[in-house]
């Protein structure tokens, strides 16, 4: 059975050891400060991009624009390299993996980003899914979880908390933009249990263009329900591109070579440097401020992902093949 620590997601989607290309032992030249340095900007540009995104059109018409953009593409190789289909109940279970991972995953992640959560914050809450996936998987799957794991989460409560400290206190409770973030944030989590449990052995290209396919659907529903038209087609149509193509490709083809290199666990703590880089790429691009709360929350996630991802062994080997972005 394998140990949930070794599920890798981004806003690029899940990317999982039942998922990588079957590799032999993670060895090589190890994870270098170039690969790391990609897979941290490719993962940390999809809240600011994605926050300007938002502001240029409905969240929800948005995140089914480009899952369905992504679907296509993804669709495309599959057919190209005739990737094996899951089928029967494997197929059932890809599916319900793409509405957690990609609908509700990326709808609560925009929809928190539309009514105002800092991406900074986002970042940080998306940012705890290694060690919540971690606790989760481990009671699902009847592993003990380790002392560690569990100091990680309480730290990682506390971390999102002191981020999402002042707007809970100003709305009086759990405000609109928060409570979707965090349902945003457990779609990615049960997402990646459910792959974790029922979806071993799929084949990593055919899989994501069914996931991508299976969201699709329900995403358009969301957008329909919420209205709105686009209002600045210009930005919408980059915002969307980039997050196709540097978040769900490049990001994942980058995070799938430090797996092959390193190993999932390692490849794990690359992103903690995440939600810092998400902050710093928001000021710069004028769509975010750090507050006090936010800076505390920074710190104490990133320990909560050291702590949590230490506890897992540094490498393990595939059996299975292949199977995502913000």
């Amino acid at each position: 059975m394998r140990r949930t620590g070794d599920d890798v997601r981004s806003p690029a989607g899940p990317v999982g050891l039942a998922d990588r290309p079957p590799a032999g032992e993670p060895g090589g030249r190890g994870i270098t400060p170039a690969l790391a340095g990609g897979i941290v900007l490719a993962s940390a540009s999809g809240y600011p991009v994605g926050a300007l995104g938002v502001g240029a059109a409905p969240p929800f018409l948005l995140t089914a624009g480009r899952i369905a953009l992504a679907a296509v593409l993804m669709t495309c190789i599959a057919v190209a390299v005739r990737a094996r289909r899951p089928r029967g109940r494997l197929l059932a279970h890809t599916m319900v993996v793409g509405v957690l991972g990609h609908c509700v995953h990326f709808a609560g992640l925009y929809g928190g980003l539309a009514v105002g959560v800092p991406p900074a914050v986002s970042a940080l809450v998306f940012g705890l899914h290694p060690v919540l996936t971690a606790v989760l998987a481990g009671l699902v799957l009847h592993e003990r979880p380790r002392a560690r794991q569990l100091v990680g989460l309480v730290l990682g409560v506390l971390a999102v908390l002191l981020a999402l400290g002042g707007r809970l206190l100003s709305a009086g409770g759990l405000d609109a933009g928060s409570a979707l973030t965090l349902v945003g944030l457990m779609g990615l989590v049960s997402s990646a249990v459910w792959q974790q449990r029922f979806c071993a052995g799929v084949d990593l290209r055919a899989a994501t263009a069914v996931q991508l396919s299976a969201a699709v659907p329900p995403l358009l529903v969301l957008a329909v329900l919420e209205g709105g038209t686009v209002h600045d087609w210009r930005t919408a149509g980059w915002v969307a591109l980039w997050l196709v193509v540097v978040n769900s490709i490049v990001g994942t083809r980058l995070q799938l070579e430090a797996v092959r290199r390193a190993g999932a666990a390692r490849t794990s703590t690359v992103f903690c440097l995440v939600p810092s880089t998400a902050a710093l790429l928001s000021w710069v691009m004028g769509n975010g401020t750090l507050n006090a709360g936010v800076v505390a929350g920074l710190v104490l996630g990133a320990a909560a992902s050291v702590l949590g991802l230490r506890s897992t062994p540094a490498a393990r080997t595939a059996t299975a093949p292949e199977r995502t972005g913000s």
